[in-house]
């Protein structure tokens, strides 16, 4: 069993890398859309308003979200460009 996860782990890194970068994107989408907002009002069980400005968290969901993507795309560009990839593309 492990024999064969090892034969399939750069396989498997991929996938995972790709999931994650949709995953990342997908959020940033619904990150965008909260920027959006200016005011979320609920309200409470004893007739009470709450409202909050989402903006200060939507920032930081933002930061966060796009560093994430910045780490993984360069991890995955550096796996995809390693020496021996580059190596394997030069004409001989």
């Amino acid at each position: 069993m492990m024999h064969r996860i090892l034969l399939i782990e750069k396989e498997i890194i991929y996938v995972f890398t790709v999931f994650l970068i949709f995953f990342n994107l997908v959020s940033l989408f619904f990150i965008v859309d909260l920027l959006g907002y200016d005011e979320i009002i609920g309200y409470l069980t004893n007739g009470e308003l709450k409202s909050c400005n989402p903006r200060a968290l939507a920032f930081l969901l933002f930061g966060t979200t796009v560093s994430n993507l910045l780490f993984v795309i360069i991890t995955l560009m550096a796996r995809f460009f390693s020496t021996s990839c580059i190596k394997r593309s030069e004409p001989k």
